[in-house]
């Protein structure tokens, strides 16, 4: 078995958007040529770590929307109403 690539300490992307446009890329070259097996498992381990990302991205956004959701509710009425 191959020795396995070491882990990179760089993000895999910048920003969610930069990692679904490359995941969209990929997806769209996948689809039209998928050229070598080599380059297309290459292009498969991307895309993993391109949806894991932006699962992950996501994921924590709904964790800060619930925040500020449920701050939202716990503050008392501000409005005077009794």
């Amino acid at each position: 078995m191959p020795p396995k690539k070491p882990a990179s300490k760089q993000p895999v992307a910048s920003s969610f958007e930069e990692a679904a446009e490359e995941l969209e890329e990929i997806t769209r070259r996948l689809e039209r040529d998928p050229s070598s097996l080599t380059s297309l498992l290459d292009d498969f381990e991307r895309g993993q770590a391109l949806l894991q990302y932006c699962q992950a991205t996501l994921k924590s956004a709904r964790k800060r929307l619930d925040l500020v959701e449920a701050n939202l509710h716990a503050e008392p009425d501000k409005t005077g109403d009794l």
